[in-house]
């Protein structure tokens, strides 16, 4: 009993010190939430987001269900937040130098002779994807929300929930979640692809999906990306995944 009470005295310490997270659910006008995203699905391809990661990495995932090629034109699809447009493809190159050199000196003297060579490669991603039939194509290239914390407003639902990080089940933690619908959400992005079954864009479409956070909770960081969880033999093994795909979390600054 004596060990019982200071387990849990420990967890209330713990629970109390530990930071807090925001996880942010999203929604889109064209896709709909499965356990790996939010999907997008026709007879022309699959079209995935995932944003599980912190702040929200945007991955996007394209799959050819035709019998011939599908192309995306870089230069005409953006991702879009608030009103500020930023493109997928620019029209720079990256160019990556290494030098090398040696030194000699004659003598006693103080002159020197120096030799150096210079080179490099020069990388330009292609303005244009090919995607062969019946195969993924995936990209990574936007942060969702890159800094600050996420603004809030309105009334939470306050719920207890199971302390997932902690050994005894009894244990629970609060969580608070503000819902939103798409016009009220404090965070709304878009990202707009342009496609074509011909190299040459004679059939291009496009697909504009328009995302918003529906709800923000606010809980205990262990809860969301520290996670204890029990073991066949009893033993506890500490995981740090998050699995939410059609989410993301933001780490709120530790209060002084």
């Amino acid at each position: 009993m004596k060990h019982l009470v200071l387990l849990l005295a420990f967890s209330a310490a713990f629970a109390g010190c530990m930071p807090t997270v925001q996880v942010v659910t999203l929604r889109g006008t064209n896709v709909r939430p499965v356990q790996d995203g939010l999907l997008l699905d026709n007879d022309t391809l699959t079209l995935q987001y995932s944003f599980a990661s912190e702040r929200g990495e945007m991955q996007v995932s394209v799959v050819n269900k035709l019998n011939q090629p599908l192309y995306i034109d870089w230069k005409q699809s953006s991702f879009i937040i608030g009103h500020k447009k930023l493109d997928y493809w620019y029209d720079v190159a990256n160019v990556n130098l290494l030098t090398s050199g040696s030194a000699y000196r004659y003598g006693r003297s103080n002159f020197y002779s120096t030799r150096s060579s210079t080179s490099g490669t020069i990388l330009k991603e292609n303005p244009i994807s090919f995607i062969p039939p019946h195969t993924r194509l995936t990209k990574r290239q936007f942060i969702v929300w890159p800094n600050g914390t996420i603004p809030t407003s309105g009334t939470p639902v306050v719920s207890q929930e199971q302390a997932r990080w902690a050994a005894n089940s009894r244990k629970t933690v609060t969580v608070r979640t503000y819902t939103y619908l798409a016009e009220q959400s404090p965070l709304r992005f878009r990202n707009y692809l342009t496609l074509s079954t011909d190299r040459n864009f004679k059939t291009e479409f496009y697909i504009d999906t328009q995302f918003w956070a529906s709800d923000v909770r606010l809980e205990p960081e262990a809860q969301v990306i520290d996670v204890l969880k029990k073991q066949s033999d009893g033993s506890y093994v500490n995981t740090k995944s998050f699995l939410q795909n059609d989410g993301f979390f933001v780490i709120l600054p530790s209060k002084q």
